[in-house]
């Protein structure tokens, strides 16, 4: 569950092992292309969505261009709407016109795609991410929310708070052997799929395990200034205390060259101590600690938004697995 980027390395990890996979997508991004399709289309912001659905792909060998023609971004000679556009998010947008509903059209491009897992969005209906920051004013949008220059985020929520969750959302949840919960922006991406109340519920409810990947870095306008313990705080803070069971922490430093590049955009590597592992135990979760950073680096992704410290999806997807199929292997409480 979550934005962008944990459902894209959840997917990428398990491609081929067999296992079962529902990645739930949050749709309230408002930046790039998606939010040209929000305000003038009135839908879920279809971007997140897209990249999962695209990483998901598992079409023919004759239609195997598909899943980079979804992903493809218009550039126009002059200045238009159309700039930086994804063609899946016109796709999806079609779709949803003609079945008229985004659930359906989701549903509609996987199976176009031939997608090995299901991809769900959440919420299905519009909403906006709002932020409320420490000096008591509020921030509405994405966008808003994660902007740099403005005093911390104090809390996220939604407007409307009543959103629509589908009802396949709150089953794959009731059937999961584990949740898994992130990387990705902690107030932007993450977060904002434990604002729906239904989502709580079902959660609390379940007999799934549930596991947050935290960040490597901080990010800017979002987790300036945090460590680890204090991620692993703010999703206790939405999630409810006593239903987080793991936290994976990266404790691989990764080369000068590599933290350099990333703290000139103020994006600083979190590493992790003892003593923040000991922190994190006494809230309650497990750490699962090792090295999970991406292998093969070749310098920073070009992106609308920032780049940071990647996971690699194959050590994530193998420490995640251990959760479920190994118990003995699991790192013991206290």
């Amino acid at each position: 569950m979550g934005g962008r980027s944990g459902p894209f390395l959840i997917v990428q990890g398990f491609r081929g092992t067999g296992w079962a996979v529902t990645a739930i997508v949050t749709t309230t991004d408002t930046g790039s292309s998606s939010g040209v399709i929000r305000d003038q289309f009135g839908l879920p912001a279809p971007g997140d969505i897209r990249s999962v659905l695209a990483a998901a792909a598992n079409p023919s060998p004759d239609f195997k261009p598909l899943a980079d023609l979804f992903e493809f971004r218009f550039r126009p000679a002059h200045d238009s709407t159309l700039r930086n556009m994804a063609l899946g998010n016109l796709i999806l947008t079609a779709f949803a016109g003609v079945l008229g509903d985004f659930e359906r059209a989701v549903a509609a491009v996987a199976q176009l795609l031939d997608c090995w897992a299901v991809v769900l969005p959440l919420p299905s209906s519009p909403a906006t991410l709002c932020a409320r920051l420490a000096d008591g004013s509020v921030v509405r949008g994405e966008f808003n929310a994660r902007a740099t220059g403005k005093p911390p985020i104090a809390e996220v929520f939604l407007e409307p708070a009543d959103v629509r969750v589908a009802e396949a959302v709150l089953q794959a949840i009731h059937e999961a052997d584990l949740i898994v919960l992130g990387p990705g922006g902690l107030y932007c991406s993450v977060l904002p799929g434990l604002l729906p109340g239904p989502i709580r519920q079902a959660i609390k409810g379940t007999r799934a395990k549930t596991a947050y990947i935290c960040n490597t870095t901080t990010q800017p306008g979002q987790t300036d200034g945090f460590d680890t313990v204090a991620h692993v705080r703010e999703m206790l803070r939405y999630l409810g205390e006593g239903h987080l069971d793991y936290v994976l922490l990266n404790t691989q430093v990764p080369s000068e060259e590599m933290l350099a590049a990333y703290r000139r955009d103020e994006v600083h590597f979190m590493p992790v101590t003892p003593e923040e592992i000991r922190q994190v135990k006494a809230l309650g979760p497990i750490p699962v600690v090792g090295n999970f950073v991406e292998e093969g680096w070749q310098g920073k992704r070009t992106l609308h938004k920032l780049d940071t410290i990647r996971h690699d999806p194959h050590k994530v997807a193998a420490a995640l697995q251990a959760l479920v199929t190994e118990p003995e292997a699991r790192p013991a409480r206290g």
